[in-house]
């Protein structure tokens, strides 16, 4: 699998990993040293386990083997806190089970790799989800979602659309239930114009994003079509940040799988371009009056 399109693993075990290698380089040890002094306490990882947790490459990190090597580091008080609580909110817990749904819909989600997404999203804080052309899957409504899967996926069968309109479904209740303090939705004009030709679902829909509009983690906001060329052209993206974590992670659905990012300069950059266009986009009640007009002369 390569860099771009791997499964996404643990932010925050790739964090921790990140500060052990740089206490390790301040204490001036060697993997071989380090994992010598951690056999003499009965704890059994070789040098090669502990390159790989320094690149966040393990499932789990016990917190039993993380101060035995801080132990190793002399880390101090504030650095081993900060460590042991980054593990306290690992964004990707093994040892779960899958939902039932996720199980029951494998054959769907595994080709796109979105089960990893699902995974980050509901551990998400922050999402900031870029749209041109429809509505935002966590805003869409259930006759709206079905519209656009059969339009995007031609090829799947009546049953298998249904299921995706239910993870659709079950991932809302389960995001806005969970971490998330700051959603935002960037929405080029053109998604509420003719992205479904039913009027009736299409009506359905905006009415459902003035609804959503009012709760206090959402910011919804609306890219004029007149805004010129801009890094948004590019095609949709979602920006994840996570709690107690300075780690971010951009996701990038294409046709046939889905990219996952999460080295610094590429989510940053991909964070700029958001808070460009953000800055360039209709304030919260312009767009609610763009909507709410919108709505009226579909429905006319």
């Amino acid at each position: 699998m390569t860099e771009g399109t791997r499964a996404p693993g643990s932010l925050t075990l790739g964090e921790v990993g990140q500060r052990l290698a740089e206490l390790r380089n301040r204490a001036d040890l060697t993997l071989v040293q380090v994992a010598n002094q951690l056999r003499s306490r009965d704890l059994k990882i070789d040098a090669s386990g502990l390159s790989r947790l320094e690149r966040g490459q393990r499932a789990r990190v016990s917190e039993d083997l993380a101060n035995a090597i801080l132990d190793c580091y002399l880390a101090s008080p504030a650095e081993r806190t900060e460590i042991l609580g980054l593990l306290g909110t690992d964004t990707a817990p093994t040892g779960r089970p899958r939902p039932k749904l996720w199980l029951r819909h494998a054959d769907l989600l595994t080709p796109m790799q979105f089960e990893g997404y699902l995974k980050q999203e509901r551990q998400a804080a922050a999402i900031w989800n870029w749209e041109p052309f429809i509505i935002p899957g966590l805003l869409q409504t259930p006759d709206y979602a079905r519209a656009v899967i059969e339009g995007l996926r031609p090829e799947l069968t009546p049953t298998a659309v249904r299921g995706l309109v239910d993870i659709r479904v079950d991932r809302q209740h389960k995001v806005y239930d969970g971490a998330l303090t700051d959603f935002r939705a960037l929405i080029g004009e053109e998604a509420l114009l003719s992205t479904i030709q039913d009027t009736a679902v299409m009506h359905g829909q905006l009415q459902c994003l003035l609804d959503e509009s009012t709760r206090p983690t959402v910011d919804i906001r609306i890219l004029p079509r007149n805004t010129g060329c801009h890094p948004g052209m590019a095609g949709p993206f979602v920006h994840m940040r996570f709690p107690k974590t300075t780690s971010s992670a951009v996701w990038v659905e294409t046709m046939a799988t889905s990219i996952y990012l999460d080295h610094p300069h590429e989510t940053t950059r991909y964070a700029s371009a958001f808070k460009g266009l953000w800055q360039r986009a209709l304030s919260p009640d312009e767009t609610r009056a763009l909507i709410t007009r919108t709505s009226k002369e579909q429905h006319a």
